[in-house]
């Protein structure tokens, strides 16, 4: 078996062509889709970028647990067990710099070789070239960044004026060549990390003609996390900048896309296209990912409901579309099977293979999906109503960060020494922001704009209930319960979640 994962960061699941957007061009995508199975309920699991990617490499939730942050030693991730205890060849090509950064650079590590496209975001790359033309941070255009990181953007991309010489033109290039020199191969497994659309949003202009031709207003290419402070065109230009780095990626792959056809790849593979989480363009009164204490920070659909689809070579039912509640952690035991291999115990996903060959549906089949970044809320989903759980009172305490490594980055601050109690862990404080618990149905009321959580309290206790059997499920720490205010429900039951 060849597995090959495109996993595009910031993908939202309503700019998809085969979702119905008939607004936003992706012919590649769609094409993809209509080979594959489609997952029309799948959400992240512990977010944002690095935290969904443990949860794809290991097969368990990290949110309960810590925040961004690398692999663990005692982390058994695909690359370990595919290629260093089963001799498979494996292949990481991305241009996601974060893999590499301070603090979380440990991704790559077990895989038989990598590829790293430098110059993304504020890698640490280009030094010394003449910034007098670059534009710097203002109160719409990377306030939420620390100082430098637009100008070393900016220092990257300098000559990059061709669309060849764009990241995702590079990386998909990378990945064609790459299966071509491995093509008589029977089994490998190529992880494809596309940074792409993931702001700053920068395509060609021909690409954000497209959808919004002739604006004449400030180019705000990599906007403020927060309150939306932009004005209506200026929101409607972000979109249009978005939809436009978007087509570009799907431009290249069908590149990549067409080398697999060409080689007699495509239809002996299982391929699987996703992404870690969306992105918010003024919906709900905010720009950007959300998190607690610069705006709204609920983890509303355009950041959770992710975009899943897999190809596999003995689908029965292509272009079909499910709406089995699915998760990233899923992707491990699903990979793991294809290629034969038993998953390590304990793991939290659910292997999809039983599902996408038209086998036994209980084995894949979840009653909730939950998700959360590390210090917020908890948030529950049956696919119907989905509930926003806050801690109940103004203390966001007790929160431990349970890892050999302290956080790295932000907005987790130390606030006790190293603690070897259960596991190793550290005590940490995290802002709550003014957020309270809500519910919102996402079937009848899909913008979640009318919080129910007064007038529905029978939902609010049953899905909370449900958190509760999922956090003992997976062993989350105990202070999580209390934290949340859900102590009480410490007797709910171990049922799986």
């Amino acid at each position: 078996m060849r597995v090959i994962i495109l996993l595009v960061d910031t993908l939202r699941y309503d700019f998809m062509g085969f979702n119905s957007n008939q607004s936003v061009k992706t012919p590649n995508i769609d094409r993809l889709a209509a080979k594959s199975l489609i997952f029309d309920k799948a959400y992240l699991g512990s977010y944002p970028c690095m935290p969904a990617r443990r949860d794809l490499y290991t097969g368990k939730f990290e949110f309960p647990f810590r925040g961004w942050g690398p692999l663990e030693y005692y982390d058994e991730d695909l690359a370990t067990v595919l290629t260093a205890e089963h001799g498979i060849t494996s292949m990481l090509i991305t241009d996601h710099y974060h893999l590499w950064e301070k603090g979380s650079g440990n991704y790559h590590f077990e895989f038989s070789g990598y590829e790293f496209i430098r110059g993304q975001e504020y890698d640490k790359w280009k030094v010394g070239t003449d910034e007098e033309h670059f534009y710097g941070m203002t109160e719409k255009q990377g306030a939420h960044l620390p100082v430098g990181h637009l100008e070393q953007y900016q220092r990257n991309v300098r000559l990059y004026t061709i669309e060849k010489r764009r990241f995702p033109a590079m990386l998909f290039s990378e990945a064609a060549d790459w299966v071509e020199e491995n093509r008589e191969r029977d089994e490998f497994f190529l992880m494809i990390d596309c940074f792409d659309p993931h702001e700053p949003f920068d395509p060609p202009q021909y690409y954000t003609d497209l959808y919004d031709p002739g604006y004449e207003g400030e180019e705000i290419t990599w906007p403020t996390y927060g309150w939306n402070r932009l004005t209506d065109d200026e929101t409607r230009h972000v979109r249009a900048l978005y939809a436009g780095e978007l087509t570009m990626v799907d431009r290249w792959i069908g590149f990549f896309l067409d080398k697999l056809e060409q080689l007699g790849i495509l239809e002996e593979s299982m391929i699987i296209l996703t992404t870690d989480h969306g992105h918010i363009f003024g919906e709900h009164g905010i720009v950007g990912k959300p998190w607690a204490g610069i705006s709204d920070s609920n983890m509303y659909e355009e950041v959770s409901h992710i975009p899943l689809v897999v190809h596999h070579p003995d689908l029965q039912r292509p272009g079909w579309r499910v709406g089995n509640l699915v998760q990233l952690v899923d992707l491990y035991p699903t990979i793991l099977e294809a290629f034969g291999i038993e998953p390590p115990a304990g793991i939290h996903g659910k292997s999809l293979i039983p599902l996408i060959l038209g086998g036994n549906e209980e084995r894949v089949g979840r009653d909730v999906a939950c998700y959360g970044r590390f210090g917020e809320s908890l948030n529950i989903t049956d696919g119907k109503c989905t509930l926003f759980i806050w801690p109940s009172g103004e203390e966001n305490t007790p929160l431990y960060w349970h890892s050999q490594l302290p956080p790295q980055f932000g907005p987790y601050e130390l606030v006790g020494p190293f603690e070897d109690g259960r596991d190793p862990c550290f005590p940490v404080a995290c802002a709550r922001g003014e957020m309270k618990t809500q519910l919102f149905d996402v079937t009848e009321d899909p913008g979640q704009l009318s919080d129910q959580a007064n007038e529905r309290t029978k939902v609010v206790e049953r899905l909370r209930r449900r958190a509760v059997q999922f956090l003992q499920s997976i062993k989350a720490p105990p202070e999580q319960l209390e934290r949340l205010g859900l102590a009480s429900y410490r007797e709910a039951g171990r049922s799986q979640a």
